[in-house]
């Protein structure tokens, strides 16, 4: 299956190509950038792997979370190929795209990613089905060992975390996860993973009038009057 990977949840742009077993990929850091770069740099990379647009069987995009932004771009530009060619999208959430070599010698994965205001997303999930044994959601950082205290299908034993939550809220999270728990540092994964997730169909394509995003946060900003109490909260903390 010829495949086209799309990806544009944070400030790299992350583009892949699968045509006939050989795999194509471009990653560039661009920022806010991504609208102006998005569709010159599919033709690009569709012009390395020697196929056209309308050769394209599935389009892969990364169904967040992420960057509000940069995920309703990817999506957008998604969809507009997709209906123009009459093929299906996969949407692929970002916590699946962790699960990699360096992560799959236990079977379950616990993703934790920054969310931002001082809160992580966490999910988790069976690194063979990529099914569901945490649903993502998003969790204080000092909850976060008892969440995964109470989830009888994720133990020290068959569970690895990663995913750079648990590193930027560190101070907040139980000691005792850390003891517990063997943790993986890895690098934002590339296209790699989601060509390979698609060639496993292990997950559902969609049409272009079911394609959605991952939202776990409903509210994207503080409010004046809570980002005050949050200063407030910092600066009690300071000074206790």
């Amino acid at each position: 299956m010829n495949v086209l990977a799309i990806d544009t949840a944070n400030e790299y742009l992350s583009l892949g190509v699968s045509n006939s077993g050989q795999n194509f990929f471009f990653c560039e850091k661009i920022g806010n950038k991504q609208s102006t770069f998005l569709i010159p740099q599919i033709e690009q990379i569709l012009q390395e792997a020697n196929l056209s647009l309308k050769e394209i069987e599935l389009i892969a995009y990364n169904q967040g979370p992420g960057s509000f932004t940069g995920l309703r771009i990817g999506l957008s530009v998604g969809l507009g190929l997709a209906y123009s060619i009459k093929c299906e999208l996969l949407p692929v959430p970002t916590f699946a795209l962790y699960s990699s070599p360096v992560t799959q010698h236990k079977p379950n994965l616990i993703v934790t990613l920054d969310a931002r205001l001082g809160q992580i997303y966490v999910a988790a999930f069976n690194q063979v089905s990529l099914a569901y044994l945490l649903e993502p959601q998003l969790v204080n950082p000092e909850d976060l060992a008892s969440l995964l205290s109470q989830n009888q299908d994720l133990t020290p034993e068959n569970s690895i975390i990663t995913g750079g939550g648990i590193i930027s809220y560190r101070e907040k999270i139980a000691a005792k996860l850390y003891q517990d728990y063997k943790y993986i540092e890895q690098n934002y994964p590339s296209t790699q993973q989601m060509l390979t997730i698609a060639k496993s169909e292990l997950l559902e394509p969609c049409s272009v009038f079911n394609a959605d995003l991952l939202y776990v946060r409903n509210k994207v900003a503080m409010n004046l009057q809570e980002q005050n109490l949050n200063k407030a909260n910092k600066q009690n903390a300071a000074t206790t």
